[in-house]
C-alpha cells in the first residue's frame, strides 16, 4: 500500500498568491533557475565519459558561482530564513487555502545546502487541471522527488505517498483504488484520534479545553501523520511545544504530533 510521507513541505513552498513578488526577488529567482540549470545539465554531461560537456562555463567556474550563490543568498533565501518568511507558504498550507487553483504558482525549494529555486511549475490550464484533480483525490500526480525509499512517489489528497516498485505497475485505475483504500484508513485513524482524545497533555500541565478541529486538522497535515521527533506513525498525540501553563496559545503553529515513547521522553527532559 502507498506509504504516507512529509515531502509535500519537505522544503518546497509557494510564493504568497495575496503578495506582489518584488523585482529583487524576481531577479535572485531567475538568476538562480538559470544557473542550477546549466549546473545540473553540465553535470550529467560530465559523467557521461562518452560526451562532451555541453555547459558554455567550465566546470569549475560553474562550481565556484553555485558556491558563491550559496555563500550569498542562503542568509535570504536558506532553509530556517524561509520558515520564518510568511512571504512564503508551505505547500500544504497553499493547497488547504486556495484550492482549487487556477491562476499559476510554482513550487520552490530549498533545504540546508541550496538556497530557493523553481521546481515545478503549473502555468497552464492543463497543469493547474492536474494539480487540482490530485488534490481531490482523482488522480495522482507524480511528484518531483523519490521517497524514503528511493521509490516514485505521487500527490494525492494533500499528501505526497511512495509507491513500491511492484504497485506502479498496476493500471491506472489499480493505483487510484490503492490511494483510496490508504487514504480512507488514514481518514479513519485520523477520526480515532481526535475523537479519542478530546483535550491534549503537555509536559508541564494538562489542557482543560478543547483544541478546535481545524487547528487538529491543519497540524496533522503539516506532520503527515507522524511524530515531529522520529516519524512514527503510531500512538499519536497533540502536544504543546510552549506548555499552555507559560502562556502557549492553542495555535497549529504551537502545536506539534509527538509519539507515545518521544512524549515521555520530553516529559523527562522537563
Amino acid at each position: 500500500m502507498p506509504i504516507m510521507t512529509n515531502l509535500l513541505d519537505d522544503g518546497n513552498f509557494v510564493y504568497s498568491p495575496e503578495l506582489s513578488v518584488s523585482p529583487a526577488f524576481s531577479e535572485y529567482l531567475a538568476c538562480a533557475d538559470r544557473l542550477l540549470r546549466e549546473w545540473n545539465k553540465a553535470h550529467e554531461d560530465w559523467q557521461r565519459p562518452s560526451s562532451a560537456p555541453g555547459s558554455a562555463m567550465p566546470k569549475g567556474e560553474l562550481d565556484d558561482a553555485v558556491s558563491a550563490l550559496v555563500t550569498t543568498f542562503t542568509a535570504h533565501y536558506g532553509l530556517r530564513s524561509v520558515q520564518r518568511d510568511p512571504t512564503f507558504l508551505p505547500v500544504s498550507e497553499f493547497l488547504a487555502r486556495y484550492h482549487p487553483i487556477w491562476e499559476p504558482f510554482s513550487i520552490l525549494h530549498c533545504d540546508l545546502n541550496m538556497p530557493l529555486h523553481t521546481v515545478h511549475e503549473f502555468h497552464s490550464h492543463d497543469s493547474l487541471k492536474s494539480i487540482n484533480a490530485a488534490v481531490d483525490e482523482d488522480t495522482p500526480f507524480l511528484w518531483w522527488q523519490s521517497g524514503p525509499h528511493n521509490h516514485r512517489c505521487y500527490l494525492f489528497g494533500k499528501c505526497v505517498w511512495e509507491l513500491r516498485q511492484s504497485e506502479t505497475r498496476h493500471s491506472e485505475e489499480g493505483i487510484v483504488r490503492m490511494f483510496l483504500e490508504t487514504t480512507k484508513k488514514e481518514r479513519n485513524r485520523f477520526d480515532r484520534l481526535i475523537h479519542a482524545c478530546p483535550g491534549t497533555a503537555t509536559t508541564t500541565t494538562t489542557c482543560t479545553g478543547f483544541i478546535p478541529e481545524k487547528v487538529r486538522v491543519l497540524v496533522w497535515r503539516r506532520a503527515s501523520g507522524k511524530c515531529a521527533k522520529c516519524g512514527r506513525h503510531e500512538g499519536l498525540e497533540f502536544d504543546y511545544i510552549i506548555p499552555a501553563a507559560k502562556g502557549g496559545a492553542c495555535t497549529a503553529e504551537n502545536l506539534q504530533l509527538l509519539c507515545n515513547r518521544c512524549y515521555e521522553q520530553k516529559n523527562r527532559a522537563c
